[in-house]
């Protein structure tokens, strides 16, 4: 009767589309979607700078980018947002949750979170102009500048890598020729909460330390010929001893590296067990400039042979830590090792130099000040290659441990799933009642079962596993521009 909108129909045609292929990393980009995905991939855009992702009818954050206003604020990779600008989530479409983040630069958000450690925060976060730097060091000296080299006596180096953009694999290679002036004998990789990105960027970063003709990963699907991508022999670092750092944050291109230098026996992976998104997508633009579709048409698979994409009902995903060479850490852990780096990083740019800077740099340092256990472990691994020749072991044997990781996370899951559809009776309940549903959603918030205190005997013990060990699949994380 009334006169539809006729692009509205196409684009919810498109979307419904979409929805039934039941892949939750092929989306529709509209033509404002795919100026942000291009401004995301060169590695500068306005916003929070965060990853978000759909979770079970809410949003979660990936991981947060490094000195981005989301990190600043506190935001942790696999917080729960429950509500934006006092906007619930449930049931939120990524979509409508990304227009909501993004804003002009100066402008506030505020945001619910729910803590991996079950604790729920309000945060309000400043919207900024983000100029990703990928390429980082252990700590920066006087005049600003990455100092790359961790450990001065023993001459080890430590690189962390951000994000997989245009311009990483070149920073990269910058950061390794000054470890090499410097003499280093050692490295550490640290690709932890590394979102991923670009293909092209991960295999000239694995192209770095890998022999000419090393596989560095494989890609098949239904329409894909099987292609397998080595090493062009461009190396940089060749012999040099290398411990790679990933975690349950780590995803896609990060676990294409991960993989490659793991499974070529180049590098000895210690931390947890990758994210396990390792599927293919092809972006397709649309005629007339109306936007794009980024289709899965492929999967990623390691040297090995090991799909890393975590299908429904998978035990096995993502690319495992080296034998005995599993170091967990609780979310509690990882929150306390982040807000240190966080504390550091403010008096640095307050005094121009960092705390303690003089300080040697030692496991024991590391674990005790630091709060990082993986790396601490790290570094004893590489104390204990350059001393022997062997590598130590410094972590837990992995079959067992991911069992019960695995089994933890799920059970975890589904809590989480209750709580969120118990918030959903009581919004409807609320409104049959004739009741102010925002005024009721702190009172329940307050009674659930999975708030601070449930968590703290786990928080407190040193052995606890990280929730998000095992991370259900989810779709596609989105730069939120």
């Amino acid at each position: 009767v009334e006169a539809p909108d006729e692009k509205a129909l196409i684009e919810a045609a498109v979307q419904g589309m979409i929805e039934s292929l039941d892949d939750p990393y092929t989306t529709y980009l509209d033509a404002d979607d795919l100026e942000s995905f291009d401004r995301y991939i060169r590695g500068s855009f306005s916003g929070i700078g965060a990853e978000v992702e759909s979770y079970e009818d809410r949003l979660r954050i990936v991981t947060p980018l490094e000195d981005s206003p989301a990190w600043k604020a506190g935001v942790m990779a696999g917080d729960v947002i429950l509500e934006i600008n006092g906007q619930s989530t449930l049931n939120m479409e990524l979509t409508e949750a990304v227009r909501l983040l993004t804003g002009e630069e100066g402008t506030q958000v505020t945001v619910r979170v729910r803590h991996e450690s079950g604790q729920e925060e309000t945060i309000t976060i400043t919207r900024a102009v983000i100029n990703i730097q990928t390429v980082r060091g252990f700590r920066r000296n006087a005049d600003q500048h990455f100092d790359f080299m961790l450990d001065d006596v023993n001459r080890i180096g430590y690189v962390r890598i951000t994000q997989f953009i245009e311009g990483t694999a070149d920073d990269l290679r910058q950061a390794l020729k000054h470890l090499k002036d410097q003499g280093a004998k050692g490295l550490i990789l640290d690709l932890r909460f590394n979102p991923g990105g670009l293909l092209e960027s991960a295999l000239a970063v694995s192209d770095m330390f890998l022999p000419q003709g090393a596989v560095i990963v494989s890609v098949e699907g239904r329409t894909v010929p099987r292609q397998v991508h080595r090493a062009t022999g461009n190396t940089v670092m060749l012999e040099l001893p290398i411990v790679v750092l990933a975690n349950e944050s780590s995803a896609s291109a990060a676990e294409i590296v991960t993989g490659a230098l793991k499974d070529n026996h180049r590098a000895l992976f210690v931390g947890a067990r990758t994210y396990g998104k390792g599927s293919v997508q092809q972006v397709k633009m649309l005629e007339n400039g109306q936007g794009a579709l980024k289709l899965t048409n492929a999967y990623y698979y390691i040297p090995s042979g090991r799909l890393i994409h975590r299908r429904p009902d998978s035990t096995t995903w993502g690319v495992d830590p080296s034998e005995g060479c599993y170091v967990p850490m609780s979310p509690e852990a990882v929150r306390e090792m982040v807000e240190i780096r966080r504390r550091d990083d403010q008096v640095r740019a307050d005094n121009g130099h960092a705390p303690d800077a003089e300080a040697t740099v030692t496991p024991d340092y590391i674990e005790q000040e630091l709060k990082d256990l993986q790396l601490a472990a790290a570094l004893r691994a590489l104390w204990g290659r350059l001393e022997t020749s062997d590598w130590p072991q410094v972590g837990q044997s992995n079959t067992s441990e991911l069992v019960k990781a695995n089994q933890r996370a799920a059970l975890m899951m589904q809590r989480d799933l209750l709580v969120d559809r118990l918030e959903k009776i009581d919004q409807e309940l609320a409104k049959l009642n004739g009741q102010d549903v925002a005024a009721d959603d702190d009172d329940s918030a307050a009674s659930r079962p999975n708030d601070a205190s449930a968590d703290s005997e786990d928080a407190g013990d040193d052995d606890a596993e990280p929730a998000a060990t095992a991370p259900p699949p989810t779709p596609a994380p989105v730069p939120v521009p």
